[in-house]
């Protein structure tokens, strides 16, 4: 097995600032792994107001961190989608998926839990091959 260095990103153009110590990608050979992502405000640093704005903003953070890791939704593989509400979440998300994924389906985990960071609704996190 050939040593391979990680590569870790605090920060990513158009993402809010982390909200704890953590780094929003890391990268590992050809593989791309994203932290959760919630819809998150980035002028306000606040969850949107409803759970379809934090939805997009959860996508448009994705693509962000995708692209400056070396990807794109294209090369997703698998996914991790926690909620605070299984019958209200996952028919929007899963139109978010079939909006954004396309036929580029990535594996999804979803998850109902109780609650999340600033009383949030919906969380991602992803893994994805880095292209770039």
């Amino acid at each position: 097995m050939t040593k391979q260095s990680i590569r870790r990103q605090h920060s990513v153009r158009g993402l809010p600032k982390p909200p704890g110590p953590f780094s929003w990608t890391a990268t590992w050979g050809d593989m791309l792994f994203v932290s959760g992502l919630r819809g998150i405000d980035p002028a306000t640093g606040f969850p949107a107001q409803t759970d379809e704005e934090r939805v997009q903003l959860i996508f448009q953070h994705l693509a962000h961190a995708l692209e400056e890791g070396g990807s794109s939704l294209r090369h997703v593989l698998s996914t991790r989608v926690y909620v605070t509400d299984m019958q209200r979440h996952r028919p929007m998300i899963n139109e978010a998926y079939e909006r954004n994924f396309g036929d580029d389906l990535p594996t999804r985990t979803i998850v109902e839990v109780h609650a999340l960071n600033q009383d949030d609704t919906i969380e991602l996190e992803a893994v994805a091959a880095r292209v770039a």
